[in-house]
């Protein structure tokens, strides 16, 4: 039997080229320094990552107690609307009719009363446009009051129909000593508002910029540590990025270009061989460190080249 030709067992079109390998540069000492560096990057970047967290907590405690305030504000505001209101309706009750007063009816049906005779106003009396303005407020202030009356029972039981108007000023009083009330609760929000700005200051100015300071000079140094292995390495990186180009054409059918690009390597790589003792005990040592991390270490023969 014939021997198998395995050559001719290829199709005629499959061509073969071989490139000079360039292996990364390993310093083990380098190597452990890098990943010392790194470690002690990460480990800034995490304690950094706490002071944020903690300066997001305090912001979030912040607008809690801001909400709150705000809220108090706007109490603090309709009360004040509301006694406005309360002492302008109530001088008209003095001065008008006061048969609503003997009707036995509590002082929110009086307050609707009075929406309804300002709101027939508006609908059937000859008025300017300023006045019609002046009146559509007015009704708005008054249901600012009945929201306000039917929110407080307690002042609401207090406007019974059959009590005298100077009774019903009573509310007025009630509703002062609500704003007191709001008052001393703003007083303490603004102090712990106070506090927890003061808290945030402090973690910003001191904890915050040191963190950051800190990881930027970790980085500094993993950095420098990376330049210098990228440095011995630009050989390395150099052939991958032909290597890759060289793939690029094998897989896309550029058989020209492919050739071409293989002679350029091949002869720029010998000429560096024969030429250069450093560039040959380079290549020897890349080479022995790869076949060593591989265990497939090998001794060079000793030649002068």
């Amino acid at each position: 039997m014939e021997p198998l030709n395995r050559a001719n067992e290829l199709p005629e079109s499959t061509r073969a080229f071989y490139f000079v390998k360039i292996w990364p540069f390993e310093d083990p000492e380098l190597r452990e320094n890098i990943v010392e560096a790194e470690y002690a990057f990460q480990k800034k970047v995490q304690t950094r990552d706490k002071i944020v967290e903690a300066v997001r907590a305090k912001k979030e405690e912040r607008s809690i107690i801001i909400s709150e305030l705000n809220t108090l504000v706007a109490e603090n505001k309709q009360c004040h609307i509301v006694v406005g209101a309360l002492r302008n309706h109530l001088g008209k009750f003095r001065g008008g009719n006061n048969t609503m007063q003997s009707q036995g009816t509590v002082f929110v049906e009086e307050l609707e009363q009075m929406i309804k005779m300002l709101s027939d106003r508006i609908v059937y009396e000859h008025i300017s446009i300023a006045e019609e303005k002046r009146l559509v407020k007015e009704i708005s202030d008054i249901k600012k009051v009945i929201i306000y009356l039917s929110t407080n029972r307690a002042l609401q039981d207090t406007l019974g129909g059959n009590e005298a108007t100077h009774d019903k000023v009573k509310i007025i009083d009630g509703i002062r000593k609500e704003q007191q009330a709001i008052g001393t609760k703003t007083k303490v929000l603004e102090d712990e508002l106070n506090v927890v700005n003061a808290e945030i200051a402090s973690i910003i100015q001191e904890d915050l910029v040191e963190a950051t300071t800190r990881k930027y000079m970790a980085y500094e140094i993993l950095k420098e540590l990376r330049s210098k292995r990228d440095v011995k390495n630009e050989l390395f990186i150099e052939n991958r990025a032909m290597l890759n180009r060289a793939r690029d054409y094998a897989s896309r059918g550029m058989v020209t270009q492919l050739q071409g690009l293989h002679k350029t390597q091949v002869d720029k790589f010998m000429a560096q061989w024969c030429q250069s003792k450093d560039f040959r005990e380079d290549y020897k040592a890349r080479t022995l460190s790869s076949l060593n991390f591989r265990k497939l270490g090998q001794r060079w023969p000793d030649d002068d080249y």
